[in-house]
């Protein structure tokens, strides 16, 4: 007897669709003339940095189980090998893989997509008034005005996709196909919403238009500085892509966009979703956001409204991808 296929979730119809969305957007609108095959196999790599990750989780937490017990590790171990667990594991990094994939290629098209609109003046602007015509960016600087601070938090910045893929090691590695399923469903969504965004308000970011303010600091944050300065030289290849296309080559990984900060709702989500899980990892997760939210201002990468527009962002997320997936 042969088992039916499973079917595909919400968020998974929701991928796919945003998936075409991406590639039709790059193919017709931005003139990229894109490989998607080429391009998916590229992947590969993607999928052979999380996959360990995934794996670590699921032995992370068979040890943890250990504790109270050989027996328990081993049928936790057990249960999490089984081929549905490692069928639906498969389908959770599939599912990353191409969340990866759109949202990458969207942020690095958004100079050919939205040419010469940016809304770094009006974001400025709204958060000065926000807080009553102070800038949160100068301000912290005023404050904080300590060069191993911000160099501390320069390797910290750096560090930040580890915390994340380590969060989703984590939360995937769970007994529950159904909880796996909620977090992936909100994960996906975080990042289909935040590319979206990006392309509803592109802006570059303080680092960028007011570069001046940001002089001190920078000088702190040597590796922070440096990124910057790769993020907007490939920036410029791709605004001129189409006047010199021979011999540009252009990474999905370069794409600049600052509003909004997806370091701050990624982080975020991480810590809604420990919360009825784990405290420890709420707790941490909750302080990690705080200092990515501190850094990204701080630093130049982010207006404060790009961090108050991500902890909305992450709290839409996890909601709608909790609810998406029926308890029975």
């Amino acid at each position: 007897m042969v088992r039916r296929l499973p079917r595909l979730r919400f968020y998974e119809i929701l991928l796919l669709a945003d998936f075409a969305a991406v590639v039709l957007l790059l193919r017709l609108r931005a003139r990229l003339g894109l490989d998607v095959v080429r391009t998916l196999l590229d992947m590969r790599e993607f999928v052979a940095f999380v996959a360990p990750v995934l794996l670590g989780g699921i032995l992370l937490r068979a040890l943890l189980a250990a504790r109270r017990g050989r027996r328990r590790g081993a049928a936790r171990l057990r249960a999490l090998l089984r081929p549905r667990s490692l069928v639906d594991l498969a389908r959770f990094l599939v599912a990353m893989a191409l969340t990866s994939y759109a949202y990458s290629w969207l942020k690095l098209a958004l100079p050919l997509l939205r040419p010469d609109v940016l809304f770094d003046q009006g974001l400025f602007r709204l958060e000065t008034v926000l807080h009553f015509g102070v800038n949160p960016g100068r301000l912290l600087q005023g404050l904080f005005p300590y060069p191993a601070l911000w160099k501390a938090l320069d390797g910290y910045y750096g560090a930040f996709i580890f915390t994340v893929i380590a969060g989703v090691g984590w939360f995937a590695a769970t007994l529950s196909i159904r909880d796996r399923a909620r977090f992936a469903a909100g994960f996906t969504l975080l990042w289909v919403l935040g590319s979206w965004f990006y392309l509803a308000v592109p802006s570059l970011g303080p680092c960028y238009v007011l570069k001046d303010d940001y002089t001190d600091v920078r000088a702190s944050m040597p590796s922070q500085s440096a990124t910057m300065d790769l993020l907007f030289a490939h920036y410029g290849r791709v605004r001129s892509f189409h006047r010199r296309p021979e011999g540009t080559d252009l990474s999905p990984y370069l794409g600049v966009a600052a509003m909004p900060s997806l370091h701050v709702a990624a982080q975020a989500f991480l810590m809604l979703f420990a919360r009825k899980r784990s405290r420890a990892l709420f707790l941490l997760y909750a302080a990690l956001t705080a200092v990515t939210f501190f850094t990204a201002v701080g630093s130049g990468w982010h207006y404060a409204i790009d961090g108050y527009a991500a902890l909305l962002l992450a709290w839409v997320a996890f909601a709608a991808g909790s609810r998406s997936v029926p308890s029975a």
